[in-house]
């Protein structure tokens, strides 16, 4: 093996500097001596006297001691680069009085909206969650408190019907009646037939091919009328005179001309065949004919057994009545007859809406039905010694209480104040029928809305209404529709995380920090330009 070779013995003297560098620092020991070296080797202040001030080598070495004991406690310089935080030296950064204006608009901001974030987090909102519907109940109880505005106790009815197909008339189990007085004015009476015809048929109109349909006569079924409601006919004027005829009846031939001259003074309403009712007004009179060969149904319907046969109808008469004329074939006897059976009717006097009854009902309760869809109805009835014509019954109603489910309205205290109003929607209000033959009509959807912290639950409604026509002959009802939704709302407590409030407070002072740094810079920038350009043109 071979010896592994020694350090280098050391030079006597350095070699000589090249292109006459500095001569080498000599130690802080006599002046003149050799240079010094090695490791404890501390090179004299550049530009000090020979020997020096024992006070200033002294303060000298002080401060060299501390740079080496500062440079072997400080970090290593790679750690150093990896400062994100890096600041400027307070000499080269200026203060300005935009910058100081900046920065306070930027402390108001963050405080306003520390103070916004801080209130919502304290005050956090309810959660609602849509879920299918957990409520397994087969029956759903449904309160009511309704006041029948004029239509007495005696008379007044509820049933209600389900999706399923079963329905309940005049239900009295749980159901209170109490009669409510009409005060002054509104004290009912019945209507008259003459003032029932009057109203009901005041605010009819017609279109002009309608009124061309209505007044033209039956001669012919191949013309280019339809001939198809005969009752239309008799509703539209107030008074119809009607001659049933056959093409092949010798009499009739001989009756048309005189007919024919009739009808025409009638329907023009000259005066000499005008005809007033028993208050002096003019009554709407039509005369026309019908061909009894061509129309053969209608005459069968009309019992037409002769022929020509004559008859006067009113309008608002009850089907299969009329008054059969019997005199002389002439105009002056028709004329004379039928001014005599106008004037026996009240056919515009004038006739005002009022109430039937001289009380009304209040109807309160509770009844349970299937939990499906179904309609709770009050309607007008038979009681056992008065009979009523039940098409024109009011079901003008005032809503005191409507809901679903257990003891709503001492519930309903409990619940959040905004759903508080969709427990009971309808009550206080007031639903009005202003003509014969219409109906409000209530839709409502049910929403089965469960409350977790309280552990209550509630049946929450959504309200619409609008106002039915009927048929004629059709018994109105004041009907509320209902409709259970398949799911139900989940009303529990909504809370905030601590970490989600201190990410919005951090985003919220470097937002508004970024974007205050973001217009300083375009505001300086902006103005470095404006002096550059004023700076050219001076």
């Amino acid at each position: 093996l071979k010896p592994r070779p020694g350090p280098a013995p050391p030079a006597a003297h350095p070699p000589p500097p090249r292109g006459g560098a500095a001569a080498p620092l000599r130690s802080c020991g006599a002046w003149g001596g050799p240079p010094a070296s090695g490791p404890g080797f501390r090179p004299c202040i550049a530009g000090a006297r020979e020997g020096g001030f024992p006070g200033e080598r002294a303060a000298s070495a002080t401060a060299a001691d501390d740079a080496v004991v500062a440079g072997s406690m400080a970090p290593p310089r790679w750690v150093q680069h990896l400062d994100a935080f890096r600041t400027v030296p307070t000499d080269l950064a200026e203060a300005s009085a935009s910058g100081a204006v900046m920065t306070f608009a930027a402390v108001v901001t963050c405080s306003v909206l520390f103070i916004c974030e801080l209130s919502a987090f304290l005050s956090a909102k309810d959660r609602t969650d849509v879920l299918l519907d957990s409520n397994q109940d087969s029956m759903l109880k449904i309160n009511f408190d309704v006041t029948m505005l004029d239509m007495a106790c005696d008379h007044v009815t509820v049933g209600v019907w389900d999706a399923f197909g079963s329905e309940r008339m005049n239900i009295t189990r749980n159901v209170q009646k109490q009669r409510i007085d009409h005060k002054g004015a509104r004290k009912g009476h019945p209507y008259t037939e003459d003032e029932l015809v009057e109203l009901e048929f005041s605010g009819q109109s017609f279109t002009g091919e309608e009124v061309a349909e209505l007044d033209s006569d039956w001669g012919s079924s191949s013309d280019h009328f339809k001939h198809e409601d005969f009752s239309a006919v008799i509703g539209a004027h107030d008074f119809t005179l009607i001659n049933f005829y056959a093409d092949w009846c010798g009499h009739c031939r001989q009756f048309s001309p005189i007919w024919k001259g009739f009808e025409d003074g009638v329907n023009a309403g000259t005066e000499a065949f005008q005809a007033k009712d028993a208050d002096g007004a003019v009554a709407n009179v039509r005369a026309l004919k019908v061909n009894c060969v061509d129309f053969e149904a209608a005459c069968q319907l009309q019992k037409v057994h002769s022929f020509p046969s004559v008859r006067l109808y009113r309008r608002g008469a009850k089907e299969g009545q009329f008054e059969d004329y019997n005199g002389p074939r002439q105009a002056e006897t028709l004329t004379q007859w039928m001014r005599g059976e106008v004037s026996k009717r009240h056919m515009h006097a004038g006739a005002t809406y009022h109430s039937i009854f001289s009380e009304g009902c209040r109807i309160s309760g509770h009844l349970e039905a299937q939990r499906v869809p179904g309609t709770v109805h009050f309607q007008a009835m038979h009681s056992a010694d008065k009979n009523l014509n039940l098409a024109f019954t009011n079901v003008s109603h005032q809503v005191h209480h409507f809901s679903f489910g257990e003891a709503p309205r001492r519930s309903i205290f409990s619940l959040p104040a905004e759903y508080k109003r969709h427990v009971n929607p309808l009550d206080g209000l007031t639903f009005a029928a202003e003509k014969f033959h219409q109906a409000p009509h209530h839709f409502i959807k049910v929403v089965h809305t469960r409350f977790e912290e309280s552990g209550l639950r509630s049946y929450q409604q959504t309200h619409q209404w609008s106002t039915r026509m009927m048929q004629r002959h059709t018994i109105p009802q004041a009907k509320f529709s209902y409709d259970l939704s398949p799911v139900e709302v989940v009303v529990s407590k909504g809370d905030r995380r601590w970490y989600d409030f201190v990410t919005q407070v951090l985003a919220i002072i470097g937002g508004a920090f970024s974007v205050i740094s973001l217009s300083m810079g375009f505001i300086n920038l902006t103005a470095a330009q404006l002096k550059n350009v004023l700076g050219k043109r001076s």
